[in-house]
């Protein structure tokens, strides 16, 4: 647990309102992966996360912000959590109006507030790394201000992941200045980062408090700002209603576009904690324990025969079988209404292909 002394203005902030569209067709827009038993473990991912804020903070500074299409869903999969910490966005706007939705309802709780963003469906195996690096980070935005941003070691050049550039080194500590932020690159692009050694990957998961990260949305934001800022009515019974009105008239826009590419005030510190952002099947695959045949697959050996076949990931729903031969290097999935058989080095592609045929057919 973090240094007692902090645990009353440090908050961790569960962001639970994506679809996760590259993990179609298991997630749906009505049951998107945050709340999906994606790893076989027993826990959804939102559990897991919820599970790992417990050793940052006591339950009581825990929040969840999602869509309110997602509130009953939350509260079903963590009942423990008080029913006034689940905090519902009447409309879908991204993460940078979340971000200042939320700070404005933390400040006005607790007016020195250090706010965790964290996603909801993200994997971490190393978690006391995690939680001990996390200790360090909060000490020194606690006395320098600013933001912090976690960056995961990146040991491939991955196209699929944001990356920072990291700069100058605080003097003694494991914390850079952020040089910049880049986007999705192409593999060369990707590679060139790795050979670099300055970049690591863009985790999504940031660390600032409540007061910063607001004057931050009046200078870079400030449409964002002028629209949620209301004086005295976050904490009070006409916040709902507030927001209900002003939040489905802001722009949808990311936090890195909004705030942390346009700030000189970040920090970032590079981590290696076992992370992974489990956005697309592939990345399961390569995360999860796999058979000689680089099998790897949620079904009990009884349940299936696979011969000369590898590099499968195989997903079934409980109690059906499955009997494949001669194919290679593809994701298999069931799940009762749909089967989708897609090679592995496409994945990409699969939200296009979710967005042409889902709507047609009424499985979004």
């Amino acid at each position: 647990m973090i240094n007692k002394a902090m645990d009353k203005d440090t908050f961790v902030v569960i962001m639970a309102g994506g679809v996760g569209s590259r993990f179609w067709p298991a997630s749906r827009n009505s049951q998107p992966k945050q709340f999906l038993d994606i790893l076989g473990v027993g826990k959804s991912l939102i559990q897991m996360t919820y599970e790992r804020s417990l050793n940052i903070v006591p339950a009581s500074n825990i929040f969840v912000i999602t869509n309110a299409n997602y509130v009953d869903q939350v509260a079903e999969h963590l009942p423990e959590l008080p029913a006034e910490n689940i905090i519902s966005e009447p409309a879908r706007k991204n993460t940078g109006p979340c971000v200042a939705y939320i700070s404005f309802h933390i400040q006005a709780i607790c007016s020195n507030a250090m706010i965790l963003l964290l996603p909801s469906d993200h994997m971490i195996s190393n978690e006391m790394v995690f939680v001990r690096s996390l200790a360090k980070a909060i000490q020194f935005i606690d006395a320098e201000g600013g933001i912090m941003t976690l960056g995961m070691q990146a040991h491939h050049a991955n196209t699929g992941y944001g990356y920072i550039q990291t700069g100058p080194q605080i003097e003694g500590k494991n914390i850079y200045k952020v040089a910049t932020f880049k986007e999705k690159p192409d593999a060369q692009t990707a590679q060139e980062y790795i050979d670099s050694g300055d970049f690591v990957w863009n985790a999504g998961i940031f660390l600032f408090k409540a007061g910063d990260i607001l004057h931050q949305f009046s200078v870079f934001a400030p449409e964002i700002y002028q629209t949620l800022y209301g004086e005295n009515i976050y904490g009070s019974p006409e916040e709902e209603a507030f927001i209900n009105e002003r939040y489905p008239q802001v722009t949808s826009i990311s936090i890195d576009y909004a705030i942390m590419e346009k700030s000189s005030n970040i920090y970032c510190m590079p981590m290696d904690i076992g992370w992974s952002d489990l956005g697309t099947w592939k990345s399961l695959f390569e995360l999860q324990a796999k058979d000689e045949d680089e099998i790897v697959t949620n079904v009990k050996p009884e349940n299936y025969y696979i011969e000369g076949a590898t590099g499968l990931l195989l997903q079934l729903p409980k109690g059906k079988k499955a009997v494949i031969s001669g194919v290679d290097n593809l994701l298999i999935v069931d799940t009762n209404d749909v089967l989708m058989i897609w090679p592995k080095d496409r994945e990409q592609e699969i939200k296009q292909v979710k967005d042409e045929v889902a709507s047609n057919w009424n499985l979004e």
